[in-house]
C-alpha cells in the first residue's frame, strides 16, 4: 500500500479499497487528535477550522474510490437521501470491487507497481 502525496488534494485518479481504508482511517485519526488538541488547548469554537480540510480530504478519497468503481462523483449526493443513500453509498466505498483494468478515469491501481512481467506464449 503506498499512500501518494496527492491523494489528498486532487479528486482525479483512482484508488484501491486497501488505500481508501487506510487512508480513511489517517484523516479520522488526525482529526480527532486536533480536534480534541485544539477544544482543550483553544476553544470548541475554534476547531471549526478543522472541518472544511477534513471534509476535502473525504471527498477526495469518496471520488477516487467511485473512479475505481467506474462511477462519476456526482453519486457522492447519493448521501443526501436519508438512510438508504449513505448506506448504498458506504456499501459501494467500503465494500465494492473497483473494475479490472484501465478505466476512463486511469490505469488500474492494482497493476500499478506490479513486480513481475508478462509474457506471451505462441502466437
Amino acid at each position: 500500500m503506498q499512500l501518494s502525496s496527492n491523494i489528498f488534494v486532487t479528486p482525479h485518479g483512482r484508488i484501491r479499497r486497501r488505500t481508501f481504508y487506510w487512508a480513511f482511517a489517517l484523516v479520522l485519526l488526525v482529526f480527532c487528535v486536533l480536534y480534541t488538541f485544539i477544544d482543550n488547548a483553544i476553544s470548541h469554537a475554534a476547531t471549526l477550522i478543522l472541518y472544511p480540510p477534513a471534509l476535502w480530504a473525504f471527498f477526495v478519497l469518496a471520488c477516487r474510490r467511485l473512479h475505481d468503481r467506474e462511477q462519476n462523483g456526482w453519486w457522492l449526493l447519493l448521501a443526501c437521501i436519508p438512510v438508504f443513500g449513505p448506506l448504498l453509498l458506504g456499501a459501494w466505498l467500503f465494500l465494492g470491487r473497483g473494475t479490472r483494468g484501465d478505466n476512463r478515469f486511469g490505469p488500474d491501481p492494482r497493476s500499478l507497481n506490479a513486480d513481475y512481467l508478462t509474457v506471451s506464449m505462441g502466437p
